[in-house]
């Protein structure tokens, strides 16, 4: 398994409000809007949907994690960011980012920054020896996952249907940063740590991540 990092592909929706908790989206060029064409890469939609949008409330949700425990959006809300993405195994780009992401979480455990991490529809389920064909089997590939996030980032897996996955545009390794109130501040349409911690630094006015 390849987990050399792999840079960040950001598309950005905007700046809704001035200040350090406005909204905020960022690229390595100059600011796209979700209407246009996304980069070329396999199994990511042409465009990133417009819902849920930078500003909005986002959307809740109720699933198990890895071991069957019920856990809801709101617990993770309330006292500091929350950085909330969308991955499953037969992802290239989740498996280059997860260490990236499992460190992340580590750094920024301290200032209240949670992440978590929420497992998918397979988004290439032929890559995979046996993809899933049952919500049991996909929360075994979400458990075998976890060992590459480590123990910091909880683990949620989407339902069947994968209404949560949808509900957030069903982007397959999309990452939303949120504030303590829910309201999603950075949407990406691949998960990319650095530019995330980037983010934090700047809204945590911290002059560099946390060692």
């Amino acid at each position: 398994m390849n987990l050399s990092r792999f840079p960040a592909i950001l598309l950005a929706s905007g700046l809704l409000a001035a200040g350090p908790a406005a909204p905020f989206a960022f690229s390595d060029g100059p600011p796209r809007s979700s209407e246009q064409q996304s980069p070329g890469h396999e199994g990511v939609p042409e465009k990133f949907p417009e819902r849920p949008a930078l500003g909005e409330e986002a959307p809740g949700f109720r699933l198990r994690d890895a071991g069957g425990r019920w856990r809801e959006l709101g617990e993770f809300l309330g006292r500091g960011y929350l950085i909330l993405f969308f991955g499953s195994a037969s992802s290239a780009n989740f498996r280059r980012n997860a260490p990236e992401m499992g460190r992340l979480a580590k750094r920024w455990e301290r200032l209240e920054v949670k992440v978590v991490f929420v497992y998918t529809r397979e988004a290439h389920p032929a890559t995979l020896r046996e993809p899933p064909r049952s919500f049991g089997e996909r929360a075994a590939l979400a458990r075998q996952a976890g060992k590459d996030l480590g123990p910091v980032i909880p683990i949620l897996v989407d339902e069947w249907d994968d209404a949560v996955h949808k509900s957030y545009g069903a982007m397959p390794d999309a990452a939303f940063l949120l504030d303590p109130r829910g309201t999603i501040l950075v949407r990406q349409v691949r998960t990319g740590a650095a530019s995330l911690e980037r983010e934090l630094t700047r809204l945590l006015e911290v002059p560099e991540p946390p060692r």
